[in-house]
């Protein structure tokens, strides 16, 4: 449970407009998606067998060469051939398509040495189509760049499913390839009016859900149809793709079936149409609690559903939209929509509830190789849980791209130390990138009264996570890397390129939240942006340091303190081995303010020379984000941030937009890197004026 804070306020609100599913009519607009792969297939040579979920993150550069974050493609006597297939959204129509460009990091050889080619696949044409090569890459240092497809573009999608392919192929035995990271972006028409309904048969679809099918039919044909989806859960088969049609399912749904490393089992909604399921009047059961339950099952992908209305008022009862638990494995959670999962008692304990969690409870087996992606969760009355949770024994895992907000706890978590597991209770691991997470407030939450302590992305207890290029705002707190349980650490986590702003009481806290708790340990806070936390000018501040800090690093930030002038509150003597330093603080506050080891400042000079921090810190210097009230936190040019950092590798190779990180004499303090045309584009892959998620 978190801690209680102090004094209300009136949270700042922000509306964001969102288009997702039963989007209404709208003018047409010029709009982009980027897609990722959702599996690789080798027709010549080799490859490396990695998931293809290491595709999804460009998060190596220079000579790195962490074996599960890229895949090798291996060639053999004739060279390699091979490719991975993208899903168009159904709501994107092909003729509206009017760019097309896939995205790589690559590491091999030059091209002088070995060519290798990408293509995509014409299907008008039953024929491959050159779009680039390895001409602008350095010989085995990863080389991103892009290749703009050639129009007519409607050409590389295939009719029904909505399929691309990308191809990569060389010829030659010289040597193997690696890729960290394909996508493949589109840039297209949005429709003045929803896209219609297809009429024809999706060519992916292998088994079909109606609301008027029949569970004794075999499933396999749109005219022959199961009735729930749950028959589907028990009957699918390895390499199915179950197509649920339009309609609402009013049933609980355990999976009963797994797929295999080479053929997963699909559910999704019948494209076009969205598949409902609503636990109106469904009783939450006391033990294996989620609208949709998967335990120790593998290789599914569930996506493009909707599951909402899940409710209990019974105390110890909790109502999850989507549970994963036991030793499930290779699990995928994309592009659905949760919501009005709620928790409806009024005690101060009792009342939990989760949007979708992922409860590791083997000591001996951990879950693993879990992806959340796309995902958007609202409207979720919590207790004293969290809106998206992984906890427990889960090994290797991300959370990507999602949208949460409206809730009444904390957006995102990972957890250890809470019992479970048996053994190896940690979350650990973990990937937390380019998700959105806004409007989450404790107060009026009967787990906290009038209280407001609730984190868009917080790990408690967690070790080894990467949280970047996140938008994290309206929240209580922006980010808390923490350990509620004494003697357990969270440590190695990496909270680095995020926007962190407008958050009530605090942007980033560590650190136990009072004498009892655990410590925060080794951990890296480098090159975010945070920009008028504490609105409420209650006890938090930019950076809130409290109980049992040791050896971590916090460089390269920008602080800009709002009226409160609060930039680092710290008030227990009980650290050791921090480092502080390259960071710039700014505020047009009357009284500037840095606390200490519970002394307090009000010159920089005064604060550099008491606690030692800051020795090529920059103070007073206004950042020139571009427009910071509207949530664009970008550097304008002559900005004082841009090369006065120090270069760390901690800081990752790219920035917030996927910029390279380094493009001057040093990096830039804050989450961007100016760029010789800087733009005030929001990251690539979610933005705060629509959700843009990866396929």
């Amino acid at each position: 449970m978190k801690r209680l804070a102090l004094l209300p306020l009136i949270l700042i609100l922000i509306f964001i407009p969102f288009y997702g599913f039963n989007a209404p009519t709208q003018a047409a607009t010029s709009s982009s998606t980027t897609l990722l792969a959702d599996s690789y297939t080798t027709t010549r040579g080799w490859d490396g067998g990695q998931p293809v979920t290491a595709l999804h993150v460009q998060d190596q550069s220079g000579t790195q060469d962490n074996w599960n974050k890229y895949v090798e493609f291996d060639t053999d006597s004739n060279g390699y051939r091979g490719y991975r297939v993208y899903t168009l959204p159904a709501n994107i129509a092909p003729a509206t398509i009017t760019a097309i460009q896939v995205q790589v990091n690559y590491r091999g050889p030059v091209k002088a040495d070995q060519r290798w080619v990408w293509q995509l696949r014409d299907w008008d044409a039953g024929a491959w189509v050159t779009i680039g090569d390895n001409v602008a890459a350095q010989d085995w240092v990863w080389s991103a760049f892009s290749f703009d497809a050639p129009a007519p573009f409607s050409r590389f999608v295939r009719a029904g499913d909505g399929q691309i392919r990308v191809r990569l192929k060389t010829t030659s035995d010289y040597d193997n390839a690696l890729l960290d990271y394909e996508a493949v972006l589109i840039t297209y028409t949005a429709p003045a009016t929803p896209t219609p309904t297809p009429t024809a048969t999706p060519g992916s679809c292998t088994r079909f859900v109606a609301t008027d099918g029949d569970d004794a039919d075999d499933g396999t044909s749109l005219s022959t149809p199961w009735r729930t989806i749950q028959k589907a859960a028990d009957s699918a088969q390895p390499g199915d793709v179950v197509c649920v049609r339009g309609g609402v399912y009013n049933e609980r749904v355990t999976f009963h079936v797994s797929g295999t490393a080479s053929a997963s089992i699909t559910f999704q909604s019948y494209p076009g149409e969205t598949a409902i399921i609503d636990g109106t009047g469904i009783t939450v059961p006391d033990a294996d609690n989620g609208l949709v339950y998967i335990k120790d099952q593998a290789y599914l992908v569930i996506r493009d559903l909707e599951i909402r209305n899940y409710t209990t008022n019974q105390r110890w009862r909790t109502p999850i939209g989507i549970r994963i638990t036991g030793t499930a494995h290779h699990i995928e959670i994309r592009n659905n929509r949760v919501h009005a999962i709620k928790h409806l008692g009024n005690w101060s304990d009792g009342t939990d509830a989760h949007g979708i969690a992922v409860h590791g409870t083997s000591g001996a087996t951990p879950i693993h190789d879990i992806l959340i992606d796309g995902n958007e969760l609202y409207d979720l009355r919590l207790g004293s849980s969290e809106a998206l949770v992984i906890n427990g024994n889960v090994d290797g895992w991300q959370v990507t791209h999602n949208h949460i907000h409206d809730v009444d706890n904390i957006g995102i978590d990972a957890i250890g130390f809470e019992s479970t597991a048996p053994a190896n209770d940690q979350a650990r691991n973990g990937l937390i990138a380019y998700n959105e997470v806004y409007n989450i407030d404790t107060y009026g939450n009967p787990a906290y009264g009038s209280d407001r302590s609730a984190a868009c992305i917080y790990v408690d207890g967690g070790r080894d996570i990467t949280i970047e290029y996140n938008r994290a705002h309206h929240c209580n707190l922006g980010v808390e890397i923490a350990s509620e349980h004494k003697n357990h650490a969270t440590e190695n986590v990496t909270v680095r390129n995020n926007f962190i702003y407008a958050n009530s009481e605090v942007g980033l806290a560590m650190g136990g939240y009072d004498t009892q708790r655990g410590s925060t340990e080794n951990c890296v806070v480098v090159n975010n942006t945070f920009y008028h936390n504490n609105t409420s000018n209650d006890w938090g501040a930019e950076l809130y340091v409290q109980y049992d800090t040791r050896n971590n690093i916090i460089k390269n930030n920008i602080f800009v303190a709002g009226p409160a002038g609060w930039f680092i509150r710290s008030w227990s003597n009980v650290m050791s081995g921090n480092q502080v330093d390259y960071n710039l603080y700014f505020t047009t506050a009357s009284a500037p303010r840095w606390e200490w080891k519970n002394q307090t400042y009000t010159s920089f000079p005064a604060y550099q020379a008491g606690s030692g921090n800051d020795a090529h810190g920059l103070n007073g210097q206004d950042p020139l984000l571009v427009a910071p009230d509207a949530g664009d936190l970008h550097l304008s040019a002559g900005s004082p941030a841009i090369d006065a950092g120090q270069t760390l590798g901690e800081s990752g190779s790219w920035d917030i937009d996927g910029d390279p990180r380094v493009q001057g004499a040093s990096i830039d303090m804050g989450a961007d890197e100016a760029t010789p045309a800087q733009t005030t584009n929001y990251f690539p892959y979610v933005s705060s004026q629509r959700r843009v998620c990866g396929i």
